[in-house]
């Protein structure tokens, strides 16, 4: 062992190896680890001299492992994935104090952080990192202890307990009814500017869905105003510019304050949760345990004040 250093490949080759394999392609590496084409192609270069082998084939359109390459691509991988594991587990245990969370935007802005503060005065001596966005992260090699995502708890690698069940109903402004058209049945939503959640990942729960599944036509064209993101949907609806989408749990505290008001019944849901996510290869150590324990209690009182209002399930 007191040689390794001197049997090693260079590590900046494997790491520009190991990224080159996955994109199949120099350019999506370079972009990915912040160099030049021109110097990750040079880092492919030096690991093929120091092996003695060639790895890619170079193409017209990218690059593609050869069967030397894909036989190493796979040590190389496994390799580094296990070191990121390695040193994701150290860090954690030496931030023996410390919580890092992972949230959606949505999830984090109207659900955790009005509650933050009650958890922050029972344990003042915590550390607390929040890491907001709405694309799934790595919890292992971010260093991330505890998730809070919406979907169907099915996650590869990771242990999900359900939080609440999540369904969706129009939400408004109590000075915009009172002065917007009539607002009594799911029909006269098509007289009024919809606040949209618009992108790929929304369309399946988005006001085209909504209306349809009450058995309202949708026409082609629908009076809409449209966001990428939750928090601007909310602060539209709060604003008075139409109706929007509420979520269970999301929107409970804007109505329990009269912010915003439910002027129909008539709830939807895809079946879908909003789960906390914790990685299966570890074990919470007691401050990720009571925040686990806290966010459960906080969870069950939305249960408990679950709607009456009919729901129907797409």
């Amino acid at each position: 062992m007191a040689h390794l250093a001197t049997k090693l490949p260079p590590l900046r080759s494997l790491v520009a190896f190991e990224a080159t394999a996955r994109h199949a392609s120099l350019t999506g590496a370079a972009q990915e680890l912040r160099m030049s084409r021109e110097a990750a192609s040079r880092h492919i270069r030096v690991l093929e001299e120091y092996l003695g082998i060639k790895l890619f084939y170079r193409r017209h359109r990218g690059v593609e492992l050869t069967s030397a390459g894909r036989t190493f691509q796979t040590i190389v991988q496994e390799s580094l994935q296990s070191i990121a594991n390695g040193a994701a587990t150290i860090q954690s245990h030496q931030r023996s104090n410390g919580i890092t969370v992972s949230a959606t935007i949505a999830i984090a802005s109207y659900w955790l952080m009005p509650r933050l503060a009650m958890f922050r005065q029972k344990h003042p001596d915590l550390e607390i990192h929040m890491k907001i966005s709405d694309a799934p992260s790595d919890m292992v090699a971010d260093g991330i202890d505890i998730a809070l995502r919406y979907g169907d708890g099915q996650w590869k690698g990771l242990r999900a307990q359900r939080l609440f069940a999540i369904n969706s109903f129009p939400v408004c402004s109590p000075d915009y009814l009172k002065h917007a058209p009539p607002l009594q049945r799911a029909v006269d939503l098509l007289r009024h500017t919809l606040i949209n959640l618009d992108g790929a990942v929304h369309v399946a729960e988005d006001w085209h869905w909504w209306l349809g599944r009450v058995g309202v036509r949708v026409p082609k064209v629908l009076k809409t105003l449209g966001f990428d993101s939750y928090a601007n949907v909310m602060q539209a609806a709060l604003d008075g510019h139409g109706v929007a989408l509420g979520f269970t749990g999301l929107a409970a505290d804007l109505l329990a304050k009269g912010q915003l008001v439910q002027p129909l019944d008539t709830e939807l849901t895809r079946g879908l949760a909003v789960y906390l996510v914790t990685p299966r290869s570890n074990k919470p150590p007691p401050p990720v345990r009571s925040f686990i324990r806290w966010m459960t209690a906080e969870a069950g009182m939305i249960a408990h004040g679950a709607s009456t209002s009919p729901i129907m399930t797409d």
